[in-house]
């Protein structure tokens, strides 16, 4: 035993680091502290499952299978002990420490400007007066309601066909839909008109669905395409305590104008689920997510804005759950300041893209995550910005398919990432289009040196490929030896 200890401290003070161990029982058990391998059949540094991190194949301080390291600080490919898989890495980049984010990348020193909505939503402050609400119930034989003045409306009931409208610039409507069940197939079932003004409230459980006929789209100037549209100019607040089902099954959920700044604000405990053929939320200018819980399984993007699309705020925010998508969150800005988010699409997670390039004269591509926990898993690029991406605060996890040119972040402008974590499966793509395969710069196969396929390293400041001691799951020794009881790096 003494003599193995010799040697490791011999190889640690050739290579300037210092390294204390301490050992018992001659290296008994196969374990290491958090290690799955250990040193294989008593030879210290030999070739095989759960050895020595440091290289691909071979030689001394081998990388072992579904392993992690344990890294000295500004070392790329570390020194220490395989383990477990951990922190679940297989193509490239590691979570690191606050400032910090493995992987190959050139970041910026400062982050590029920061946008948010600049519009202010006048429907948040509208009141809520039930004493003297007007109440109408839908039905078969009374299926329409249409408001034209300001006050406090009530609308319940069942109808097949039907819907509600508030007309061409009214304001100052509360609109409280509770327990109601509408469907229509001409026009939204809820349709917001031009520069109305309307606090929607949702109590008990609501079902708008939208059943007109697509293919009339492009001949039927009634055609809306949503179950709930607010148009250009209208000013939008969403709120409640109950559960809102938004099926259009025609195009989109909630269609949103796109002229005289309309504004659309979700905000409240309420629970939205939407199904949609196209997008399950489509604003043609901004988008404000700031509480409640959202839910989405769409044909297209999950939640779009054209502008500028907001979640959350100073570090609070909602719980967005994007089951099916084409791209998760779109917009010419996409904003995460708060909450959380699990979000599946078959391209882009989150794309900071306008197709027309409406805004672009005015704002510059950008993703921007502040804060919240967010799990993106897709088959393009997690984070994809035709400009910037900012990552201050948070934790974002990215798995992403890493092929055909698609990394867990691709960009084309500047990275900056300071505080917050980033657990990245699948390299980093900017520019020319580096981190394909997630692939970095002199390894293969998709890992970081001394890191290994399926494991995942969290490392210090500075390095690139290193772990911090004593994040790994005890594991049992296969094959093993010895018994390391506990160690020290730095």
């Amino acid at each position: 035993m003494k003599k193995i200890i010799g040697i490791l401290l011999a190889v640690v003070l050739m290579a300037g680091m210092t390294f204390t161990a301490y050992a018992e029982e001659g290296f008994k058990g196969g374990k290491t502290p958090g290690g799955q391998g250990g040193f294989e059949t008593g030879q210290p540094f030999g070739n095989g499952q759960g050895q020595m991190p440091g290289s691909n194949q071979g030689g001394m301080f081998q990388n072992g299978q579904n392993g992690n390291d344990f890294g000295m600080s500004g070392q790329q490919g570390g020194f220490g002990f395989g383990g477990q898989s951990g922190m679940k890495n297989e193509n490239g980049l590691q979570q690191g420490m606050p400032g910090e984010m493995n992987g190959s990348y050139v970041s910026a020193d400062s982050p590029t400007a920061i946008v948010s909505s600049d519009v202010t939503n006048t429907a948040k402050n509208l009141s809520v007066d039930k004493t003297n609400a007007i109440t109408y119930t839908i039905s078969e034989e009374n299926n329409e309601v249409k408001i034209d003045e300001a006050g406090t409306y009530i609308v319940t009931g069942t109808c097949s066909d039907g819907n509600i409208v508030v007309k061409k610039n009214t304001t100052g409507v509360v609109l409280i839909l509770k327990d109601l069940d509408l469907t229509s197939t001409s026009g939204a079932t809820l349709s917001l008109n031009k520069y109305s003004e309307v606090k929607v409230v949702i109590e008990g459980t609501v079902k708008l669905t939208d059943n007109e006929d697509p293919t009339l789209e492009d001949v039927d100037e009634d055609y809306d395409g949503a179950a709930l549209k607010a148009k250009d100019g209208s000013n939008v607040y969403l709120t409640g305590s109950g559960t809102l089902i938004l099926n259009g099954n025609a195009k989109n959920g909630i269609k949103v104008g796109d002229e005289d700044t309309p504004s659309f604000v979700i905000d409240g405990s309420l629970t939205i689920n939407i199904t949609a053929a196209n997008d399950g939320i489509n604003a043609g200018y901004d988008m404000t997510i700031l509480s409640g819980t959202v839910n989405v399984s769409a044909g297209d993007d999950g939640i779009h804005a054209d502008r500028i699309l907001t979640i959350g705020n100073d570090g609070n925010g909602p719980t967005i759950n994007i089951t099916k998508s084409y791209e998760g969150l779109e917009g010419t800005i996409v904003n995460l300041f708060g909450g959380k988010g699990s979000i599946k699409a078959s391209d882009d997670g989150i794309n900071a893209a306008n197709s027309d390039g409406t805004y672009t004269d005015s704002l510059t591509y950008s993703i921007n995550i502040t804060a919240g926990e967010w799990n993106i898993d897709c088959t393009g690029d997690g984070l994809d910005s035709n400009g910037n991406i900012n990552i201050t605060g948070g934790h974002t996890s990215i798995r992403s398919g890493s092929q055909g040119g698609e990394a867990g972040l691709d960009y084309t402008g500047t990275l900056y990432v300071a505080d917050g974590t980033l657990d990245n499966y699948s390299g980093v793509a900017f520019d020319a289009g580096m981190g394909q395969m997630g692939k970095m710069p002199g390894n293969t196969n998709g890992g970081m040196p001394g890191s290994n396929q399926n494991g995942s390293n969290q490392q210090f400041p500075g390095s690139q490929g290193n772990m911090m001691p004593g994040n790994n799951q005890p594991g049992q020794g296969q094959n093993g030896r010895s018994r390391l009881d506990s160690y020290r790096i730095g």
